[in-house]
């Protein structure tokens, strides 16, 4: 299949619309050898219906067959009556040959944000399930579902991100194309390639980007995706297409670290002490080369709750590292975590490995920034340290994690997952979101924990700590259950 990928066209009035852009892009769509076009939403840019006019006749000059879904400036004002009126169904399933393509509404009226909400997400899955049989499986939906890069503070992704992600990767969708952040970014995470494209005709463009589209080729072997600015700069991303591995040979075993967050120590209930002392005993049992603590050590950065997280901690025989959550340096926490644990942005190495800490949060604040300046200490530092195996850890997530309201994420998520992806970072260890998740984006491993000893915890698995085995030809990382020990694997994924 050859398919034109174009999003965020916003007709409306000359001071945001760029209509010889959008006619110079239906050209391209008309004169080529394409299957199908997908339209990825903001047909307008206040949902008004003289914008819709326009957006409708523009749009019906394309001459192959096109889905279009809507986007949150469709939105406005009650636009997306307006989107059924002009441009078709907001969400629906569009067969190919051996292809499907499934459609979802993510708009959430009069608001930037997105949403899938528990009827579409339903749909979505039943619809996957009944076209499982598909040689080409591919969902359109407006809202980027990972950060995108080069699109300034990441406040608006999908809510329920991170269950999409699961599911993408769980039905073994091809691609996922959307719009929404006005700058183009590709990324395969394990086996699906994830698009986003840039704007077609909108003036508001990102760090002097220019309008652009996306060409996707795809068949038996290959997911190419071609990004074309209409400045004449191209860039191509190649991905094959693999099955699942199956290993039989880890090579030597190079390197055992236990991942833990949210222990949470404090004199209350919020503190699951017997939790936390049989997952000692399991951590022992493990026997790790090192422990390494993502974040919410205490309830509150008071003196009482840090005199009790080192009585909590000398339990512990093992070399430890340490990053913060914002409840960790609130109060008097700044000066505590620095009195007991040391620099906020720790490291470890031994041979050939090395973890990275990268300190995330803002005092009194639930809001995670690394900031450009530290990004750029941050790749500088990995990339002279001459160890193969390069590891970064931090408190919150960089990716969505199923079952949480997407609140977690850095501001500047978008540009340190990039940067790190591009970079090659073997392995990413987060600790937020209360909620065991790991996944592969490119070569980059990143890993989710859930909570060691709080009550607050999101997994019907239960309290738990993850378990890192690096190999010469492997990483494996389990999760293991705090109270019972009980094991289940999160993934295997080859080292590069």
């Amino acid at each position: 299949m050859k398919i034109f990928h174009f999003s965020d066209i916003h007709a409306g009035s000359k001071k945001h619309f760029r209509e010889e852009n959008l006619l110079h892009i239906i050209d391209e769509i008309n004169s080529g050898d394409f299957d199908l076009a997908i339209f990825t939403g903001d047909a307008t840019n206040e949902g008004q219906r003289h914008e819709y006019e326009k957006a409708s006749k523009l749009l019906k000059t394309i001459e192959v067959p096109l889905v279009s879904i809507p986007g949150n400036h469709d939105a406005r004002s009650g636009g997306i009556k307006l989107f059924e009126e002009y441009i078709g169904q907001q969400n629906g399933v569009y067969e190919f040959k051996d292809a499907v393509i499934i459609y979802v509404n993510s708009a959430i009226g009069d608001s930037n944000d997105g949403r899938v909400g528990r009827v579409k997400f339903n749909m979505l899955k039943k619809a996957l399930n009944e076209h499982s049989d598909k040689a080409i499986k591919i969902l359109a939906i407006h809202h980027h579902i990972l950060p995108i890069p080069m699109s300034g503070r990441e406040r608006n992704v999908l809510a329920n991100a991170g269950d999409l992600l699961d599911l993408i990767q769980r039905s073994d969708v091809d691609l996922v194309v959307s719009g929404h952040r006005h700058y183009p970014n590709v990324y395969e995470v394990e086996n699906t390639v994830f698009i986003n494209a840039g704007t077609a005709s909108s003036e508001k463009t990102r760090y002097g980007d220019v309008n652009s589209y996306c060409i996707i080729d795809i068949d038996e072997k290959h997911k190419k995706v071609t990004t074309k600015r209409l400045n004449g700069e191209n860039s191509v991303h190649d991905f094959p297409r693999t099955s699942k591995r199956i290993f039989s040979d880890f090579g030597n075993h190079a390197f055992r670290a236990i991942q833990l967050s949210n222990t949470y120590f404090s004199d209350t209930s919020s503190f699951l002490s017997q939790h936390y002392d049989e997952a000692v005993k399991s951590i022992k049992s493990l026997d790790p080369d090192l422990l390494i603590h993502c974040g919410g050590i205490v309830k509150e950065g008071i003196p009482r709750n840090y005199d009790s997280a080192i009585g909590q901690l000398k339990k512990l025989e093992y070399p430890m590292v340490f990053t913060p959550a914002a409840r960790d340096i609130n109060y008097m926490g700044y000066h505590l975590f620095n009195r007991h644990f040391g620099d906020l942005d720790q490291n470890y190495s031994e041979g050939d490995i090395l973890f990275q800490g990268l300190s995330t949060p803002q005092y009194d604040s639930s809001i995670g920034v690394v900031g450009e300046t530290e990004r750029k200490a941050l790749l500088k530092r990995l990339n002279n340290a001459s160890c193969e195996f390069r590891s970064v850890f931090l408190h919150h997530n960089i990716i969505p994690i199923p079952h949480s309201r997407e609140k977690g994420l850095l501001e500047d998520a978008g540009d340190l997952l990039r940067e790190l992806v591009d970079a090659e970072i073997d392995l990413v260890l987060t600790g937020t979101s209360y909620h065991a998740y790991a996944t592969r984006v490119g070569k980059t491993v990143i890993a989710n924990v859930n909570s060691i000893s709080s009550a607050y915890q999101r997994s019907r698995f239960g309290n738990s700590f993850n378990l890192i085995d690096i190999y010469e030809k492997a990483i494996v990382i389990s999760e293991i259950n705090s109270f019972w020990g009980k094991r289940r694997l999160l993934g295997i994924w080859e080292r590069k």
